[in-house]
């Protein structure tokens, strides 16, 4: 038999950014059916072997909104929301955001049962502080792949030992934000998981940059140990970077939701992220566009994925990353990065 024919075929997983499932996009699935809102980028996300995202909303008819401070905005998506999320191909989410219990915890509790029942994996929020610190793994052939998830914000939503919530963290206390993401990884480590992914739903909204405090604390869960570090809550995509051959999606922007666009950052213009991974690590990252039209995710036509492209290619030099063109697709190679200090 040849070398390379023992060579396995790469690990592909995609991660994509919030999907919201509320308000205008709760009208359209009533409207036009359930899969509507992801059916446009479901055969691109049922192409890996693993699809990942940021579920921004409950999945509810629950009414009553939370109970604490009062709130700008409630997301509260249609219980069908689970099957639209399988038959699209995401079959793990993180729930460690600020919208998990805006239909209170009865929304967050109808949620994890439809998920569960549509065996889609989860992590970041439960019936109790154990909960919604157990990391969710899932196999991929013989591969173990998984996940924990924490928030920065809306600390209100906290998870405790006898109150149902997100796992949330404070960020700016460092020892502790690290000592969190040591034991989720001792955890992933204990269960036999080969590739481990950091989600955090970090940062403020709308900005077009990690803090130099976020990457350090991206680089700090690296040299932890975590190999993939998957960010999201800005609503706009944020530039790769690279360190010791590990990628850092500092924000993933949104899948799908029915925000107003801003006219300069453009919301509407988002992308998917493609991570390839070999045996001896990543191989490379491969950046689909998406845009986000009436509450539906499609393909980017050629005017939305060229400023996309462009866009991206100098958020990535900013962070030292070099994306480049292979034939139409927007490519992060493994060796692109600039070394660290």
């Amino acid at each position: 038999m040849s070398r390379a024919a023992d060579v396995a075929p790469p690990l592909r997983l995609m991660f994509g950014g919030d999907v919201m499932l509320g308000r205008h996009v709760r009208d359209v699935m009533q409207g036009s059916g359930t899969h509507a809102p992801l059916e446009g980028v479901a055969p691109l996300l049922r192409s890996a072997d693993l699809a990942v995202a940021n579920l921004e909303c409950a999945l509810t008819d629950a009414t009553n909104r939370w109970h604490g401070a009062p709130k700008a905005y409630y997301f509260a998506g249609p219980p069908d929301g689970g099957q639209a999320l399988s038959d699209a191909g995401i079959r793990l989410v993180s729930l460690a955001n600020n919208h998990s219990l805006d239909y209170d915890v009865q929304g967050l509790a109808d949620t994890v049962r439809i998920l569960d029942l549509h065996g889609i994996a989860h992590t970041g929020a439960g019936a109790d502080l154990g909960q919604a610190l157990a990391p969710a793994i899932v196999p991929c052939g013989e591969v173990l792949v998984g996940m924990a998830a924490f928030c920065d914000h809306q600390d209100d939503f906290a998870a405790t030992d006898d109150r149902p919530g997100i796992a949330w963290l404070d960020l700016h206390d460092e020892p502790a934000a690290m000592d969190a993401f040591a034991r989720a990884l001792a955890a992933l480590r204990a269960a036999g998981v080969r590739w481990t992914i950091l989600s955090l739903h970090w940062g403020p909204n709308m900005v077009t940059a990690p803090s130099p405090h976020l990457r350090r604390l991206a680089y700090a869960a690296i040299d932890m140990g975590w190999k993939i570090v998957y960010g999201h809550s800005a609503h706009i995509f944020h530039g790769v970077e690279l360190y010791r051959d590990c990628p850092i999606l500092y924000a993933c922007g949104d899948l799908v939701d029915d925000y107003a666009i801003d006219p300069e950052l453009r919301n509407d213009h988002q992308l998917l992220f493609e991570v390839e991974l070999g045996d001896d690590g990543l191989r490379r990252i491969v950046l689909h566009p998406v845009f986000i039209r009436r509450g539906r995710a499609v393909p980017a036509d050629h005017t939305q994925r060229t400023w996309i492209y462009a866009r991206m290619r100098a958020l990535c030099r900013d962070l030292g990353t070099e994306a480049q063109m292979e034939g139409d697709v927007l490519v992060v190679e493994r060796d692109a990065a600039t070394p660290h200090e």
